[in-house]
């Protein structure tokens, strides 16, 4: 919608500023300083409109160049970013696996240490039975 705004209000100024330069069919005398030239007052017309078509065009050409620049910087440092927090990530979860993996061991001598518990404590109660049945013989 901008777009089509910006389009037509451009051609009404073209409309406007060719009827103004039909309007002015005389001569002038133009003086460059050095020399002076007899041009007719619309090609004068035309002439300003393109040097300062094409003052604006550079001038915007500029900007955009330094706006691509910039784009274009700010996407590698995202890349970088996020190749920085993908190899975070990739190395949380090796340490996740590494922790995992300590942690399954220490339950599992955890477990053995339970057992042998138990089995001492058995054998405990066991050499007690056979003293108490030494006993009563």
């Amino acid at each position: 919608m901008k777009k089509q705004i910006s389009t037509i209000i451009s051609i009404i100024l073209v409309i406007v500023i060719a009827i103004f330069a039909l309007m002015n069919f005389e001569s002038v005398e133009v003086n460059f300083g050095f020399t002076s030239l007899k041009v007719p007052l619309v090609l004068l017309i035309f002439i300003s409109l393109l040097i300062g078509a094409l003052i604006i065009f550079l001038f915007s050409s500029t900007q955009n160049v330094k706006k691509n620049r910039q784009y274009k910087q700010l996407e590698t440092d995202s890349q970088e970013k996020q190749d920085q927090l993908n190899s975070e990530i990739d190395e949380l979860n090796h340490n996740l696996k590494v922790l995992e993996t300590r942690l399954k061991n220490s339950s599992g001598k955890q477990e053995v240490g339970n057992r042998d518990q138990q089995i001492s404590d058995l054998e405990d109660e066991i050499a007690k039975l056979t003293d108490k049945l030494s006993s009563q013989k």
